[in-house]
């Protein structure tokens, strides 16, 4: 049987992707309009990089992530875990990589 309820489309576009040198988060409309000066996920340190993560979860408008043997995360717990570098927090850490360049290359691509 299909799944036919209605997916909310997000915000991407204001939510951070980079760090500008000065420390500012940096959003995706941002990175595509007007390229500055930042620093990319992998050029930043591992604090660097769980914090923007952390500010990406906390941005979204809902967050339930189920994790086998763990049951689903709320976001205070997706954020803790991110932030203490746990096995789940450096797995969310992971998937926001991946979905930081993939929706760069689709802004870029005009497919976003």
């Amino acid at each position: 049987m299909a799944n036919n309820t209605p997916v909310t489309r997000e915000d991407h576009w204001s939510r951070p992707v980079a760090m500008a040198p000065d420390g500012q988060w940096i959003s995706l409309r941002e990175v595509i309009d007007e390229e500055p000066a930042r620093l990319s996920f992998v050029q930043l340190n591992p604090k660097q990089q769980s914090e923007l993560v952390a500010e990406r979860i906390r941005q979204r408008p809902r967050f339930d992530v189920g994790i086998l043997g763990l049951g689903v995360l709320s976001k205070k717990r997706a954020i803790n875990e991110v932030r203490a570098r746990t096995s789940v927090g450096c797995t969310l850490i992971e998937v926001e990589q991946r979905m930081i360049k993939m929706l760069i290359e689709s802004a870029r691509a005009g497919n976003l």
